[in-house]
């Protein structure tokens, strides 16, 4: 902040702060609402994120739920008196592994890393004791969607397979049994034009010729779909994110020091 208040700025340079990236961008969705309003408008937007320093113009999208299963209660040496919520998540969990190979065999994405869309379960709770019939079952979701996948494909396939193949049984022992499932996390693919102003000048300023795709999201996709062309870029790999002992190599933040002077160099001659 300092070397850019020292320079003479034509084209003013704004930092944006948000929180909660990592849990759904919630924290920039009511920052990007107020753009042009209460904030000013940007040209456009760089989004940090660990690039390697590479310019990053594609992302997946993220699809996050969670599933809530309820059986019925009852002792396990009854169990045709009761319905087992952890073995009706069983059943639901396996049709989503069935689907993750289906889509990893796809592999039609080939810009990322991996080059498919994958599901995962990630949390998953359940039952009060070895000797109760669990009551109720809960976890939850996610998938990371390439492009030329179709996003209802998924969820409905999954919410057909509840409704047809695993609630049937269920409603058979107790009628009020139930398996909902709720959207938590919606974040866009990114996906930036090509001409976007955005790319074009992260491009010239790293002295690269070629953009990537990376395989988890940010918050460029939210400013772009909201009509500020965007691009990604910034110090670190993800390899190192989301694990013990994170780090970034000195090397890292010397290049995106002289990005960012590069930046101002941009801002003081425009």
């Amino acid at each position: 902040m300092p070397a850019f208040k020292a320079r003479d700025l034509k084209v003013p340079i704004h930092l944006l702060l948000s929180y909660d990236e990592e849990v759904g961008c919630t924290g920039v969705r009511p920052m990007i609402g107020e753009l042009g309003n209460k904030l000013p408008a940007p040209r456009l937007v760089i989004v940090g994120e660990p690039t390697s320093m590479k310019v990053v113009d594609a992302h997946k999208s993220i699809h996050g739920f969670e599933t809530h299963v309820r059986g019925k209660e009852s002792h396990s040496g009854k169990p045709h008196l009761g319905v087992n919520a952890i073995m009706a998540a069983g059943q639901l969990i396996g049709e989503l592994t069935r689907m993750d190979a289906e889509l990893r065999a796809r592999a039609d994405g080939p810009r990322f890393d991996p080059p498919y869309t994958n599901i995962a379960v990630s949390l998953i709770d359940g039952g009060t004791a070895r000797n109760i019939t669990p009551k109720a079952c809960n976890f939850s979701w996610l998938f990371r969607s390439v492009p030329a996948t179709d996003v209802d494909e998924i969820t409905g396939r999954f919410a057909r397979f509840a409704e047809e193949e695993v609630l049937p049984a269920m409603r058979e022992v107790y009628s009020e049994a139930s398996i909902e499932t709720v959207r938590k996390t919606n974040v866009p693919a990114l996906n930036a034009p090509e001409g976007s102003p955005a790319v074009t000048l992260a491009l010239k300023l790293a002295g690269q010729n070629e953009t990537f795709a990376v395989s988890y999201g940010t918050e460029g996709s939210l400013f772009e779909r909201a009509g500020f062309s965007s691009v990604v870029i910034g110090p670190g790999d993800i390899a190192q994110a989301h694990a013990p002992d994170e780090f970034i190599e000195e090397s890292e933040l010397e290049a995106c020091s002289a990005f960012l002077d590069k930046v101002a160099d941009y801002a003081e001659a425009n």
